[in-house]
């Protein structure tokens, strides 16, 4: 494990895989470097089917998940994201990597991409680049921080982070940001997610990226179904690693 120290002394913390000189591949949410033993067993199996073709780098992001400390709370936007990731880009040692990152991750992935130049192939999973669902995520992620209020063992700002992130997207002109983007980009999503209905977040996400893909093929985006999948299966790598790997291997050059 490195950590890099931002601009207000907090250390993120990460780590790297791999060849150097092979080209670099950030993992985003939901992979961190260091978490409870389901998730970072997952993470594991992402690093093993990608470690021998790409230099890898994982961290504790956004801030309060694994052994990076301080979370923003509402502080915590897209601007905050794209500038810290280049934080932890720098101290891994690499100028462009390619970006994969699930639901959350696929969310901040799309807005560091917009908001950076050193994003070379994005790979978003779990999450429509257009038709996305701003507005019911602050609503969703604000009716889980207020619950969460008090609960013993749990920082609040975590959940309020999400908060922030999502707040200033609610009027984010998606289409016209996500047409700018000129790198290879590919998104992933099974045929069968609604969300998480469980845990409150009730979203038709596969209906929501059918109804995006002809515009979203028409700007030069990969779709990708997983037959039968769902919110949490298709994030395994046992039901899309094959896929990501797969566009990763055309869409980032050897550096």
């Amino acid at each position: 494990m490195k950590s890099v120290r931002v601009a207000d002394g907090t250390e993120i913390w990460f780590a790297t895989h791999g060849d150097p000189s092979c080209p670099a591949l950030l993992l985003g949410p939901h992979f961190y470097a260091s978490l409870g033993r389901t998730e970072e067993d997952d993470t594991s199996r992402w690093i093993d089917g990608l470690r021998d073709e790409f230099f890898l780098i994982v961290a504790d992001y956004p801030r309060g998940f694994g052994r990076t400390g301080n979370p923003l709370g509402l502080d915590f936007t897209p601007d905050v994201a794209a500038e810290e990731y280049d934080r932890i880009a720098d101290a891994a040692g690499v100028e462009r990597f390619g970006w994969v990152g699930y639901s959350y991750g696929g969310a901040i992935g799309l807005q560091v991409a917009c908001r950076s130049t050193r994003v070379s192939a994005l790979a978003v999973g779990g999450f429509p680049p257009l038709r996305a669902p701003y507005r019911e995520m602050v609503e969703i992620t604000t009716r889980m921080a207020t619950a969460s209020e008090g609960a013993a063992g749990m920082d609040p700002k975590l959940l309020w982070s999400a908060v922030g992130f999502y707040g200033p997207l609610a009027d984010w002109p998606e289409r016209a940001e996500v047409t700018k983007l000129r790198m290879p980009c590919m998104t992933y999503m099974g045929t069968a997610d609604v969300g998480v209905p469980a845990h409150g977040v009730d979203i038709p996400l596969a209906a929501r990226l059918r109804e995006a893909e002809p515009d979203l093929k028409a700007m030069g985006w990969q779709i990708e179904w997983i037959e039968g999948g769902d919110h949490l299966s298709t994030a395994q790598a046992s039901a899309s690693l094959p896929v990501v790997r797969h566009f990763f291997r055309k869409g980032l050059s050897p550096a």
